[in-house]
């Protein structure tokens, strides 16, 4: 299994690739992604829309994101997979 925070940035990779932008809208990333991590991590929790925002939060703050508002953010990762 995977962790929340793993799993979450793997998930912004593939989006990023998918969409050829480093502009990623939330409710695009639960849409298209939330589902693959919730199975990743195994997670059994009633609100994992509220996990992903805590961890968008946490990458945010370690400088992997950036908040643009309005459930924007642009992805800061340069390290390539």
């Amino acid at each position: 299994m995977m962790t929340w925070h793993e799993s979450v940035r793997q998930a912004l990779k593939r989006y990023v690739r998918r969409h050829r932008s480093p502009i990623i809208e939330r409710q695009s990333l639960i849409r298209e992604e939330l589902d693959r991590i919730v199975e990743e991590t195994g997670s059994q929790g009633k609100t994992p829309e509220q996990t992903l925002s805590r961890v968008l939060q946490e990458l945010r703050d370690e400088g992997l994101l950036e908040f643009l508002g309005d459930g924007r953010y642009r992805f800061l990762d340069n390290n390539g997979e």
